[in-house]
This record gives C-alpha cells, sequence and structure tokens, in this order.
C-alpha cells in the first residue's frame, strides 16, 4: 500500500498487513518524509537566527539613536526619516525571525525518532529470508513522541517530585515463518517526567526537571502443540538458553504448551542499530558512545535465536522419544 501523506502528518500512526517489500517501500516513504522535515527545520533555524540576530540589532541600535538625539533635537530631519526606515527594517526582520521559528516549532512533530522506522527495516530485511516470498506481515508503528498527553497514564508525588506516568506500545511486529511458527515483536517504552519547585532562602524560585525511562522489547512465538510435545516444561532450559548483548536485563520467560516468550529491558537511549562495530579501528570516536548504547535489533535477533534453540531442543527430543518407541514395539 502508499502511504496517506495527509493522513500520516495527522496521527504520525502507520499500520499495515502486507508483504515485507511493500513495507519497506511504505517505510522508505517515511523516511522521506522525517528527512525533508528534518532539512526543513534546519533551514528555518538558519533563516531564523540570520533574520532575527540583525533585526533584534537594527533595532536596538535605532532605538538608542533615536533617544538619544531626538530628544535632545541634534538630528536633522533626513536623518530621522533614515533612523526610521532603519527601525523599520529592523523590526520587519526581527518579526520574519521570530515567524521562522514559530514555523520551525509548528514541524516538530513531522521530526519522527529515526530509531523507530529504522528499528522496522532493519528487523523486516533481517526476517524476509525467513519469510515465505508473498507472506503478509503486520507491521505497527507509533511514531509520535513517548510524552504526548494521549499517552499518559498517570499523575503521582514520588517523593517531592510530581511525575507525570506514560506508557508507549508504539511497535509491533507479526507474520508466520517458513516453518509455520507465528512470530511476534513488540516494543514498549516507559517514560517518568518529574518537576518540583523549591523556594531558597533569598525567596527566588527554581524548578527542576528530570526524566527517567526505559524500553521494554517481547519477542514470542507459537507453533503447532504436536510438533513440540513437552514443550511447557523447558522453562529452565529456556531461561539457561537465552543469550542477550551485554547490559540488556532479562526481565521474564514464559513457557506454554504452544508458545515461547522471552521480555527484555533496555536503556530508553537504544539504538536500531549501530553504523559501526565496538572493533572497528575506522570507527571515530565521537562513535564510542553510540557503541555502548543498547542494539534493539541485535537484541531483538539473538532472542529470536535463543527460542528456536529451545524449539530445537523439544523437537529433538520428541524425535528421539518416538524413535524409542518404535524400538519397542520390535
Amino acid at each position: 500500500m502508499s502511504v496517506n501523506i495527509q493522513r500520516f502528518h495527522q496521527v504520525f500512526l502507520y499500520q499495515s498487513r502486507a508483504p515485507v517489500p511493500v513495507l519497506l517501500e511504505d517505510l522508505k516513504v517515511l523516511g522521506g518524509l522525517d528527512a525533508r522535515a528534518e532539512a526543513q527545520r534546519s533551514a528555518l533555524a538558519w533563516g531564523g537566527w540570520l533574520t532575527a540576530i540583525p533585526g533584534g540589532v537594527m533595532a536596538l541600535l535605532t532605538y538608542g539613536v533615536w533617544a538619544g538625539t531626538v530628544e535632545r533635537e541634534e538630528i536633522t530631519e533626513a536623518g530621522a526619516q533614515l533612523l526610521k526606515v532603519t527601525g523599520l527594517v529592523g523590526v520587519t526582520l526581527l518579526a520574519v525571525g521570530l515567524c521562522l521559528f514559530f514555523w520551525r516549532f509548528l514541524l516538530k512533530q513531522r521530526d519522527l525518532d529515526n530509531r523507530r522506522y529504522g528499528l522496522a527495516q532493519v528487523l523486516l530485511r533481517r526476517l524476509q529470508v525467513d519469510l515465505a516470498p508473498d507472506a503478509p506481515v503486520r507491521l505497527k508503528l507509533d511514531l509520535r513522541p513517548t510524552d504526548v498527553r494521549e499517552k499518559r497514564v498517570k499523575q503521582d508525588l514520588v517523593g517531592w517530585w510530581n511525575t507525570d506516568f506514560f506508557v508507549d506500545p508504539w511497535f509491533t511486529l507479526e507474520g508466520r515463518l517458513v516453518d509455520g511458527t507465528f512470530l511476534r515483536i513488540h516494543m514498549v517504552e516507559r517514560l517518568q517526567k518529574r518537576e518540583r519547585s523549591k523556594t531558597s532562602a533569598s525567596g527566588k524560585s527554581r524548578t527542576k526537571t528530570k526524566r527517567k525511562g526505559f524500553a521494554r522489547l517481547e519477542v514470542s512465538v507459537r507453533v503447532k502443540p504436536e510438533r513440540y510435545p513437552g514443550l511447557e516444561r523447558l522453562k529452565a532450559r529456556a531461561t539457561n538458553a537465552t543469550r542477550l548483548p551485554r547490559r540488556v536485563e532479562l526481565e521474564r520467560v514464559r513457557v506454554a504448551v504452544d508458545r515461547l516468550s522471552l521480555r527484555a529491558r533496555l536503556s530508553d537511549e537504544w539504538v536500531a542499530r549501530p553504523e559501526k562495530v565496538a572493533g572497528d579501528p575506522d570507527a571515530p570516536a565521537f562513535w564510542r558512545q553510540a557503541l555502548e548504547k543498547d542494539d534493539a535489533s541485535r537484541t531483538a535477533t539473538m532472542m529470536l535465536l535463543s527460542l528456536y534453540q529451545v524449539l530445537g531442543h523439544a523437537r529433538r527430543r520428541a524425535k528421539q522419544q518416538a524413535a524409542r518407541g518404535r524400538r519397542g514395539t520390535v
């Protein structure tokens, strides 16, 4: 399907069920919209500074000269006229600069978080080899910021802090793999915005703010119970088999007759995929911080591989039990 750009710029939600190439094409469109918004906001910022600063300087200088000369009648009529024109130009430039900054502010919603559609692109490309060529995949993306009003679930007092709690289930990817396994990847971000005011002994009031958050990534598979008998008894093995990147915390393991799921906790400063690897000698110094952040796409891939290790063990054990049963009947 093609993205309805006008509709998207109203809700900033994307949802579709289509083959991977179609979804990737739509995500490419979203990336183009984001890049255009970033370029527009950058141009507006430059334009705002280049007009507001000269305009403000001209307006202030004109006012200073006017106050110092006109009141003492030390300026000619032509000079006064020149001051008026200069002041008018300065005020106009200042007003244009402020309008450009306001326009930039209005475009803020269109400047999307690159990580969100970037994570979807990376995972779809990796999963494409395990999907039938025309297999439909369901993708749901909420590209609004985590702290929009609609995502606030509670307001409370935490210590001395007035706190807003936000829950943002922004990412869902579902599809059936070639072997018949139904895969679901889901990501939720949680955020606390804290604020408190304090009055000093001198009577001055200061307001402090801080943010605290994290992300939860869940990968689950649903299978046919007859292909993996005894799966519900493998929770301990699933826990031991799980491998995650360093610093990523395993929060929960669930095992049932027909499904497996893992849930991990990542920092709120996760990345979709680092552009360089940690051992790359060509990686510049400014990449070191990015390389230390939690890699969400790698985490999801490792979680899926861990689940398949458990499924493989259950499958092999079922075959061994079936073979022993056949030998026992001979």
